[in-house]
């Protein structure tokens, strides 16, 4: 019995125990929601997004030229001249680079020196083998005669036939060598470099003294009249068209001028979704690989903001909404086109919607504006 007792009491311990630890004994306190107080920043600028109707959508192309020459060569050599500068113009045939030639030349002495060996060799075979021929022919009528033996006869055809491969293989001989100095003597040709058209020097890449390699380019030759390249977007492909003139802006000579199509893709890219159009420019000073606008005409909205309130952050691009309540707002947004100290928006904000424009450095995601 005593036993019995002691076996409740250790249960009732164990039992308080337990409801202690779980906090029954504990006066209990309501979990609640803590509230953080945002942080507050001073010192930025509001402005309001507005839409202002533009009447021109430029699209961003480069200034290619009618024909375009890198001038190089395929020989590994020293240049000994370059007789053009960067601006300068040149007619078809001028001398415009001159390459050290010592290696090529030395190998057409040799070749011509061989060809020389394998004439006269060709000639020795040759009269062998005339002497063989009548001699063959001697034999052949004795043969029929019955004046010489068939072992001598077949001698004679032996020495006849060894004669007449003499003369193929010396044939065959000068004709490879004469094969081998026309490869040498076009290698000749890389070592004075002359301009294939009429052109201006736009690029000069070596000087006298340098090495060239293979390949590499030494010269850049263009031809005017220089081209304007512009890919579009598939939904202007009908309302563009040959023959039609737009107006171009070239932010190099901040000039602004009226080029006519004078050449259009027939289709559309499947990929891109865009197709070219190549408008005429015949204003001097211009370089290929210079940036041009295409102004289309087409009346529209668009949303301008501030340069300043863009926010660029590794790949992301956004600026800082302030909602109603004063809370900034960091939000991604697709920009279009730049317009001095302005920029288009594409999406990403509304009309009417609270930006900063000013202090961009000071603001951040969650903040309140005082």
């Amino acid at each position: 019995m005593r036993a019995y007792w002691k076996y409740l009491l250790f249960i009732l311990v164990i039992i308080l125990i337990v409801a202690w630890i779980a906090g029954v004994f504990r006066k209990r306190v309501e979990s609640t929601l803590v509230k953080t107080q945002p942080k507050k920043v001073t010192g930025l600028k509001i402005a309001k997004v507005e839409a202002r109707e533009i009447s021109e959508i430029p699209y961003v192309g480069v200034v290619e030229a009618e024909e375009r020459a890198e001038i190089s060569t395929r020989v590994m050599a020293k240049v000994l001249a370059v007789k053009v500068k960067e601006g300068d113009c040149v007619r078809k045939g001028d001398l415009l680079v001159l390459i050290e030639g010592e290696d090529v030349h030395a190998q057409i002495e040799s070749i011509e020196h061989r060809i020389k060996q394998a004439e006269a060799e060709y000639r020795a075979s040759l009269s062998q083998h005339h002497s063989e021929s009548k001699t063959f022919e001697r034999y052949t009528k004795l043969i029929d005669e019955g004046a010489v033996t068939p072992q001598e006869f077949d001698e004679i055809k032996a020495r006849y036939e060894a004669s007449k491969e003499r003369v193929a293989q010396a044939r065959a001989g000068i004709t490879a060598l004469k094969a081998q100095r026309k490869a040498i003597l076009s290698t000749t040709n890389y070592l004075y470099l002359r301009a294939p058209f009429s052109g201006c020097v736009i690029r000069k890449f070596l000087d006298k003294g340098d090495l060239t390699t293979p390949g590499q380019t030494i010269l850049v030759l263009e031809k005017a009249p220089f081209k304007a390249r512009i890919d579009l977007p598939s939904q202007l492909f009908d309302r563009v068209r040959v023959g039609q003139e737009f107006d171009l802006l070239i932010e190099s000579l901040d000039l602004r001028i009226r080029s006519k199509v004078v050449k259009k893709t027939p289709s559309v890219d499947p990929k891109s979704k865009t197709f070219s159009i190549w408008l005429l420019l015949s204003k001097d000073g211009l370089r290929s690989g210079e940036t041009v606008k295409f102004l289309f005409p087409d009346r529209r909205k668009a949303l301008w903001i501030s340069i300043g309130a863009v926010l660029h952050r590794f790949d992301f691009t956004g600026v800082y909404v302030v909602k109603d309540d004063g809370i900034l707002e960091l939000r991604y947004v697709k920009l279009g086109e730049r317009r001095d100290n302005e920029v288009e928006v594409l999406s990403g904000i509304r009309e009417g919607e609270r930006i900063i424009i000013e202090g961009i450095d000071r603001a951040c995601d969650g903040c309140q504006v005082e």
